[in-house]
């Protein structure tokens, strides 16, 4: 009896320490705002930023190596429904190893070129109305992602290596051209290298998103941004061409300041297109204040010179995560 007491009591304390070995974290948030998006006339309550919960992990394999993982589904939060009928695990769904050579994932995963450029570029993350919620036809989300198709935000059935070292990371990935929902003419690509040091980060991003039908469709950006304590400024550029062989250009310049336990924040940039009127000209403003480190109450107000009719758009909302 003993001795079985003394075997369970060692059993127990190796799992204790296998399972000290390994994280897994439940996480989400929920956002709802209600406003009117740039472009519409119609009042709405919407998701300001995509409500989500989602499961990550992480597993100490020894010698410096370390498996992980990561899912997030995605739901809209005023009614409960799922934001996209194809992918329940819409946000992400990754595996894989990372260690000193840098990191390895396989699966559906943000592009190197969002994650280092386009979003970082924009103070609101492609957030709140400024970035087209609320039924708007998009603002800083346009001006970013080169317009309508140009920027993929995700590939489905990619592969994805980063590394980061001495303050700069550099990140590319592959991805299928064809699987059981995608079906493009070339493989899609993209890579991005970024800085962050002190009060300055950087970064330059290009993508192709593998449509082509007399072009290869891409994306060049660079951003910059500077800390001066009291307030930040930033800069995005971005220039690329259609599947059609059109050119875009875009640009944005931006600013935020903390008062009080919130952010003010700013931006102004223009997306244009080859013999077309600009595609967005978008000055946006808004305010977001921290209730607590994880609960969030924001106003914000954009207007749209590219928009025909209804060129403002605002919003007011509360944003939970946990």
């Amino acid at each position: 009896m003993k001795k079985s007491l003394l075997a369970l009591a060692v059993l127990g304390a190796f799992a204790g320490a296998a399972s000290a070995q390994s994280s897994v974290t439940l996480y989400g948030r929920v956002d709802l705002s209600v406003g009117k998006g740039a472009g519409v006339e119609a009042k709405s309550l919407a998701n300001g930023s995509g409500s989500r919960f989602g499961v990550r992990g992480v597993e100490d394999l020894g010698g410096g190596l370390q498996a992980l993982f990561n899912i997030e589904h995605r739901y809209n939060a005023d009614t409960g429904a799922q934001s996209n009928a194809l992918r329940f695990w819409q946000g992400r769904s990754i595996v894989g190893l990372q260690g000193g050579w840098g990191q390895v994932v396989l699966g559906r995963e943000y592009t190197t070129a969002f994650l280092q450029s386009q979003l970082v570029a924009d103070p609101w993350g492609w957030d709140t109305v400024v970035s087209g919620t609320l039924g708007g036809s998009g603002g800083n989300t346009l001006i970013t992602g080169g317009g309508p198709g140009m920027a993929t935000v995700r590939n489905d059935s990619s592969a994805t290596y980063k590394l980061s070292v001495g303050g700069f990371t550099f990140g590319a990935q592959i991805a299928e051209a064809t699987d059981a929902i995608n079906n493009t003419p070339n493989k899609p690509v993209n890579f991005a290298i970024s800085y962050a040091g002190g009060p300055f980060t950087a970064g330059l991003g290009y993508e192709q998103n593998g449509q082509e039908v007399v072009d290869n469709q891409k994306w060049l950006t660079a951003n910059l941004a500077y800390n001066f304590g009291r307030f930040k400024i930033g800069g995005f550029y971005g220039t690329g061409t259609t599947a059609l062989g059109i050119d875009r250009d875009a640009f944005m310049v931006t600013g935020t300041a903390p008062i009080g336990a919130g952010e003010l924040r700013a931006s102004y940039g223009v997306l244009e297109q080859d013999g077309s009127p600009d595609l967005a000209k978008v000055f946006a403003l808004g305010y977001h204040y921290s209730l607590s480190k994880r609960t969030t109450i924001y106003i914000d107000a954009i207007n749209d010179g590219a928009q025909l009719t209804s060129k403002t758009g605002y919003d007011f909302g509360i944003k939970h995560n946990f």
